[in-house]
Order: structure tokens, then sequence, then C-alpha cells
């Protein structure tokens, strides 16, 4: 629609002070954006019939403004279809002069043409339609001349046939332009008509007049040629190019997601996994494996640079490090045996040429090398060539070359990092690589042997985050299996001996107590399959199966409690409340750690039926962590637990029982026993882990939130928009964050994967354009890797029936969506196929751990969340109540009547 409003006098008006200024295309482009509303089209106001009006007033045709007209139609203030069907509307074709004008400025915007689904592009077809009319009418006005003038053309009449040819020669060459007349043909069939009638008369005067088409082509192809092709289109004249599956995108998309899912959720992936996934993807793809290389290096640098500063720094920066060129040597090796004639001329060489190529790719992509350098205060490209050359992928030689290349870019970033005192952590992870050999080493020694040798090494690696760094160094490099046998070794032959006295009962202690934490970090950190062994009967395996609460892995706090020795429970309660407290207790460390669940369940009753007071259970757990770390473990472990099975109303108690294991320990407490502190700093790391992971609390810290980046389900946000969040997130980047990832995984595991692969999938059928649409049909197709196999099924078996039985969204499967879609189907059964099926793979890791009895829908069997308002909750007892819940808290306050109580209250309710 076309408004004559006083915005289009004042277009005019524009115009006018631009020309007697002589406005630059910058100044016009600037001063025209005040006067048309933002997001609103310069087609509203007739924007380009007020510039070509002025432009072709006199002979010739003004070349201000059609720059003017240029700049806007660049800056998309106007459309193509405006533009077209305004210069078709120009009658006076014998202004040669202003003709030429208008067939330059047509050569030059022609090839631009394009329909981006705007509203006003609807009108291209028509126009374009127009436009081939127009042309003709001045080809049969120059036949007309030709023959009226005895068979000749001046000099300008040529002029025009030959910018007329260059004209219509790239628009019949044009299949897009070709595909917008064809249309054109079915919505104006009158024009078309005409236009037909114009080509047939434009043959009879060629014929005629013995006028002899220009050739216009290196193919001797001339004017009328094309004309005709225009005319009488057809879509058997249009050429369709059938779809090449093997051309390579400039960008790719689903590797770094995939990178990212599998660190999160298989830590523990041996490398011939990662290699099977790699190869899978260069053959879906049809990359070469230099592209390969490139990509899988750079996707790891986002994600180490998504995780700068959180927990997970280490083991990211390791994996990209030390595992990736394992990788790459596997991937190396593997191919050439595939295909050995391929690669016979290289065999030869000592180096991959593969992977120098690969880093000739990298270093083009100067960005995220210059900021990578910046975050880890080192050369890049120098420690990962270090690392390509331990593992034989190049030479010296090589690496120098390469080196000297990146230099020139770094001598910058080189003087910034010598005048800041910002730590590398690729130097600290590079550092771990001798400690671990040496505690390894230590752990398989004779334990009656390096006893306070290996307590040391141990404690030294509580300070700071050398425990993660050491735990992120073993896992890329296959030794956490080696690690975990030697720590569950050490805590066993740790275990309390009766009569032993002096230092070595203290240095017993103190290993028992350190070699739990680790052993708890690890299965916080990795989960409980890497460290429980088949046949496996110590006790902190025990401990896991039966008391430790996991993501997943639903486990009974009243079968905990049944679990507990009632004499060893009676007798632990007696000595917490006496003056020497567990000192004075017969019972052995691994003992109270087995009934601490029956203990607090007791405490806790009795401070339900108000038997004890705040004060009395803030010294019973105090005095409880305070000779063991593991303790307030083991304790935290068995609240959470109950804390998932009890109405809201009822969360209170034991959420401040946990939140008194993290408070500060007085000063006085920590001189009592050596090494108290450091054992102190990674007990709080695992419970506040656990508080955060099983506490129903949606107003949770946001930079605890951050630094833990915890899989926490509670949310204030419905599903739908927890989401759409996380995709917009992601499609604004490109890639996947770490945030993001576990947002996904929350909602896999709440919502089924039916749900999460429906709202993948909608998210390609929202794309408009085709490069969108594989942009986002890989980070689908990565993001399924959560749980290929059930995403696949739910794809194949439920979604895509679905679309296709559905009337009223069949109409959407047309190309190029079904197309996309149907690659993605390809894709995840090719994943899901080739997926290995070893004890380390994650392949139906989650049915597994679900059941094979999942409904047939593929909802995941996750517990519900209880309604957070009190108004839901039944006014009848707690299900969890025992019958002895009465005798229990009797016992309790028998047992602490003469105790003296402490006189500071627990905090307030969270």
């Amino acid at each position: 629609m076309i408004m004559d409003n006083p915005k289009s006098t004042l277009l005019k008006q524009m115009l006018m002070r631009a020309w007697k200024e002589r406005w630059t295309d910058c100044q016009w482009g600037i001063n025209v954006k005040t006067v048309l509303t933002r997001g609103v089209s310069g087609d509203v106001y007739n924007l380009a019939d007020c510039i070509l009006q002025q432009a072709v007033v006199g002979s010739g045709a003004n070349t201000l403004f059609l720059s003017y007209l240029k700049h806007s139609l660049c800056a998309h203030l106007i459309s193509h279809a405006a533009v077209l069907k305004r210069i078709a509307k120009f009658e006076h074709l014998d202004r040669y002069h202003c003709m030429g004008e208008l067939l330059d400025f047509l050569e030059q915007i022609i090839g631009g043409v394009t329909c981006r689904g705007k509203q006003e592009e609807g009108a291209l077809t028509k126009a374009m339609l127009a436009l081939v009319y127009w042309l003709m009418q001045i080809y049969e006005h120059a036949l007309e001349v030709f023959s009226e003038n005895n068979r000749a053309l001046n000099s300008e009449q040529q002029l025009m046939v030959e910018k007329l040819g260059l004209v219509v020669e790239k628009l019949a060459q044009s299949q897009f332009l070709l595909g917008v007349v064809y249309v054109g043909k079915f919505e104006d069939p009158e024009l078309y008509g005409l236009l037909v009638k114009k080509y047939e008369l434009i043959d009879n005067l060629t014929a005629a007049s013995g006028f002899v088409p220009p050739v216009v082509s290196q193919k001797n192809v001339t004017i009328n040629d094309y004309l005709r092709k225009a005319a009488l289109i057809d879509s058997d004249t249009l050429e369709m190019k059938e779809f090449d599956g093997r051309g390579i995108e400039p960008i790719t998309y689903c590797l770094q997601p995939l990178i990212a899912i599998e660190i999160l959720f298989n830590p523990n992936c041996d490398t011939q996994t990662y290699v099977a996934e790699f190869m899978s993807i260069q053959r879906l793809k049809g990359y070469t494996l230099s592209r390969l290389y490139c990509e899988i290096i750079r996707a790891c640098l986002i994600s180490l640079n998504n995780v700068n500063g959180t927990t997970r720094e280490s083991f990211i920066c390791a994996f990209t490090f030390i595992k990736v060129p394992h990788i790459l040597r596997q991937i190396h090796m593997q191919s050439r045996l595939l295909n050995p004639t391929e690669y016979e001329e290289t065999a030869k060489l000592d180096y991959s040429p593969e992977i120098v190529e690969a880093f000739e790719l990298l270093l083009q992509d100067s960005p995220i090398l210059d900021l990578m350098d910046a975050r880890c205060a080192c050369n890049t490209v120098e420690c990962l060539l270090n690392e390509m050359l331990k593992n034989h992928l190049i030479n010296e030689k090589q690496m120098k070359m390469i080196a000297a290349r990146r230099e020139q870019d770094t001598t910058g970033l080189q003087k910034l990092e010598l005048n800041t005192n910002q730590h590398s952590i690729v130097k600290f992870v590079f550092r771990a690589e001798p400690p671990l050999v040496g505690i390894l080493k230590t752990l398989g020694s004779d334990y009656n042997k390096v006893q306070e040798a290996l307590l040391g090494m141990l404690l030294q690696v509580l300070s700071g985050n050398s425990f993660e760094l050491i735990l992120s160094v073993a896992t890329v490099q296959g030794k956490l299996k080696t690690f975990i046998s030697g720590l569950i070794k050490c805590n066993e032959a740790s275990k309390q001996i009766p009569g032993e006295m002096g230092k070595v009962a203290l240095a017993r202690a103190a290993l028992f107590d350190v070699s739990f934490l680790m052993l708890s970090f690890i299965v916080q950190s990795y989960g409980s399959e890497v460290v429980l062994a088949e046949n496996g009967d110590s006790f902190f395996e025990k401990w896991v199966r039966e008391c430790l609460v996991e993501k997943h892995k639903s486990k009974s706090p009243a079968v905990m409690v049944k679990l507990c020795d009632q004499n060893k429970v009676d007798e632990l309660i007696v000595s917490l409340n006496s003056p020497e407290g567990l000192k004075g207790s017969s019972l052995k460390w691994h003992e109270i750690c087995a009934n601490i669940p029956g203990l607090l369940y007791q405490v806790l009753m009795a401070w339900e039926n108000e038997t004890l007071s705040t004060p009395e259970i803030k010294k019973f757990l105090d005095s409880l962590k305070s000779r063991f770390c593991c303790f307030s473990v083991c304790a935290t472990s068995w609240l959470c637990a109950y804390m998932q099975v009890v109405r809201q109303d009822e969360l209170l108690k034991p959420m401040n029982m946990v939140q008194q294991f993290l408070t500060a320990v007085s000063a006085d407490e920590l001189m009592q026993q050596e090494n108290f502190k450091e054992r102190l700093g990674l007990t709080v790391q695992i419970v506040r882990k656990m508080q955060q992971d099983f506490q129903r609390l949606p107003g949770t810290s946001p930079k605890l939130r951050t630094m833990l980046q915890s899989q926490n389900l509670v949310s204030q946000n419905p599903l739908e928009e927890q989401f759409e969040e996380v995709w917009k997130n992601v499609s604004e980047r490109g890639w996947l964050p770490i945030d993001s990832t576990l947002v996904l995984e929350n909602l896999l595991q709440s919502c089924g994967p039916f749900w999460l692969v429906d709202k993948l999938v909608q998210q390609i059928f929202h794309c408009k354009y085709i490069r969108e649409m594989n942009k986002t049909m890989d980070i689908v197709f990565a993001i399924m890797h959560l749980d290929i196999e059930r995403c696949t099924i739910a794809l194949l078996s439920q979604l895509v029936p679905m679309m296709l039985l559905n009337k009223l969204q069949l109409s959407e499967i047309v190309d190029p969506f079904s197309r996309v879609l149907a690659k993605l189907c390809v894709y995840c059964i090719v994943a899901t196929m080739e997926a290995p099926t070893g004890p380390l793979s994650k392949k139906r890791s989650r049915a597994a751990i679900d059941g094979d009895d999942l409904l047939a829908d593929g909802l995941c069997p996750t517990p519900k969340m209880r309604k957070m308002g009190s108004d839901s909750c039944d006014s009848s007892s707690s299900d969890f109540m025992l019958e002895h819940a009465a005798a229990a808290a009797a016992a309790v306050a028998f047992a602490t009547k003469e105790a003296a109580s402490g006189g500071v209250s627990l905090r307030e309710p969270l």
C-alpha cells in the first residue's frame, strides 16, 4: 500500500535539498532514516518512485539520484520489486542517454535481486515480468528505427542495444530470475500474454528488416536467443540442480555441541569412542581429515573459553591439550589402515600433512586464537604444537614453520602477558602430570612403608584446585581407574585398628578421611559407575551402593536407616553427648559412617517432636563433624535423600541441618587436628554440591550456581520458557554453552526424549533460509547425543510419523524442510548404529538407569517435584515416618538430658 502523506512530501523535499547540497551516499542514508520509521520500508512512502522521477527529468539520467537509489536498495530501505516496477514504467525510449544510464544501473543491480521473505517482495514476480516486457519494448523500438533509417543505427542507438544485451544476458543466465519470471507467468497471465506477442513481433521484425542480432556471449548466443528463453519459459527449460550432499559448509556447527555433551556427561570416555564419533561425522559431512582436525581443535577452544573461571575449566583444558592430540593420532593411524592406497604417497613422511593443513586453517581463525591466548596467558598454538610433536604428528621443522606464522600475531599479546600476573591454566595442567605419576606410584607401593609420604602427597593435592587438575589429567590420560583403585585400597587399609595409638593412629585416621573425601568427590564428578567394581566388596563401594545419593539413582532413606545397627546407633548417641565426644567411642570409623543415617533419623525425629532444642541439635552436629570430615558427607547424603521424600513444610529442619555442616569451624578446632583445614575445604565442596543438586531451592545464589554449574531440576519458569531461553542463547551464538547443555539434559530427564526432540525439530521449521536450516539441523543432531538412541527412536517412531499423518502439518513438510528433516533422520540412524556398545560407552546409559519398563511414549520416569506451595501439602504425617519415631525421640532425649546446651542457634530458614 502506497501512502501519500506529509512524509512523502518530506522525502521529495529532502531529495531536492540533497541535489542542491550534493550530498554523498552516506549523508543521504543518514538523513533519510530520520524520516523513515524504524522497521518501515520506503516502499510505503513510494521512495523509489520519488527518486527515479527526479533521476530521469532531463535528457540524461542524473547519476547522483541513481547513486541515492542504489544506496537505498543496498540498505534495504526500498525493495527490488519497487525499483524494477518503476523502471519498467519509463516510456521515453527515444531518450538514448537516459535509457543508457538506466540500463547501466540495471546491469549493476540485476545480479543482486533477491527475495528475503518480506511482504513488499511479494510483488517481485510481477515486477520482473514487467521488466522483461520493457526490455523487449526497447529492442522492438531499436528494430523499428533500424528499418526506418535504411537499416542502420547511429552510435547512441548501437550502444543502447549493446547495453540491453548485457542486461538480458545476466537475466537469462540467472536461474533465480528465470524462476521469478516463471512464477510471474501464472500470477499475471494477461501481461505474460502481451510479452509472448511482443516476442513474436520482435522475431518477425528481425526477419523482415534483416537485422543481425548482436552476439552478447562467448557461446555465440544472441539477444534474440536470450529473449526467447525468457518469453517462452517453461519448467522444462529451467535447470533443476540435484542436491549434492557432499558439499562442504563453510562453518561446522555440530562438533562443538557434541564435544560439550561428551565432556560433561561422559568424561571418562575412552579415546576410541571419540575417534568413532568424529570419523562418523567426517563421513556424513564429507570433510577432509585436515578440515576435521581443525574443527575439533576449534570446537575445544570454544568450549574452553566458555568454562573460564568454573570448576570444569581444568578438565576441558586437559582434554584440549592432552586428550585431543591422542585422538588425532588415533584418527591418523586408523584412516591409513582403512585406506592404505589413498595415503600411500605420504606413508613414509615423519609427519601428518593433514595436521599441518589443519593448523594452517586454524591460523586463519585468528580472533579465537587471540582470545584464548589472552584468557590462558600462553601461546595456545605453541602448546598444541608441542603435544602434536610428542605424538609424532608433526616434526620440528613443521612446528617451527607454523609457530613462525603465528608469531607475528602473538607479539602484542606476549607483551601484554609480561605486564600481568595472570596464571596460565594450560601450564598448571601440564605441571600436574609429574605429581600424578608420583601419586600413582606411591598408591601402588606397600601401604605400611609409605603411609606418611602418601598422606603428605594427598594433602598437598587438596590445596587450591590441585585435586581437580590431577583428576582432569588422570581422566584424559586413561589413568582414572588406576587412581580410584589405589584410593579404595588406601581407604580399606586405613580402617581403624583397635589399640593403635600415637602418630601412626593419627596418620591412619587422616588417610581414611582424605581417601573417603577424594572418592566421594570423584563419584560426584564422574558417577558411581567409575568407582564401583563388578565384585567390589570394600567399605567405600558398599557405602556408595547403599547410602550415597546420586542424580537419577533414587535411594530410600528408610532403607538406609533399616541397614543400621540399632545398638551401635545408641552407642553413637551416647558418645556424641559425652564430654570426650567420639574420641572415647569404641566404634570404628567405618562403622560410624555406616550408622550415621540411623543417628540422624533419631535426632531429627526428636527435633520434630520438640524433645531436643535447637542449641542441642547444633551441639550434636558440631560434635559429629569435628572429628572426621567424612562424617559430614555421610550425614548430608542421608539428609538429601530424606528431603526428596518429605512434604514441603517438613523441609526446613533437614535443610538447616545440612547448612550447619557448612558453617565455619573455629580456629581452636582447626588447631586441634593436623591438616584439618585442607580436608574441610574439600568437604565443603562435596556438601555444597549435594545441597545444590538435591535441595529444592529455586532461589540459589547465581554466583554459586555459576561456579558449580549444577544440574538442578528446580526452576520457577515453565518448561517451555526454559527451552525457549536456552535455544535463543544457542541460536544466537551458534554453539552450545555449558550451562545450556545442563538445562537441556534436565529437560530430557524431566520431559522425556519425545518432548525434547519435538521442540528441537520445530526450530528447524522456524527457519527461513537453507543456510539457517542446515545450521539448526547440525545443532539439533549434536544435542540429540544427550541420549542418541532414545532420541532417534522418538524421532523415527513417533515424531516423523505423527507429522506425516497430520493433515494440518503435512503442507509444511515440503522441500527444503523435508530434505533437511530427512538428512537429520539419516544422521541419527548412522550415529545410533555406529555408537559403541562397550562398558564405557554412553549408549543406552539412561535407559539402563531408568529400567527397561519405560512407557511407550518415552517419558522419563523421574519423580515429579511436589508443588512448592504449602497449600498442596497433605495434613497427614510424612510417609517416611517409621514405627518407632516416638521411641527414637525418647532415646535421644534420655541420652542428652544432662548434656550442656550451646548458646548459638541455627541460621535463619534458607
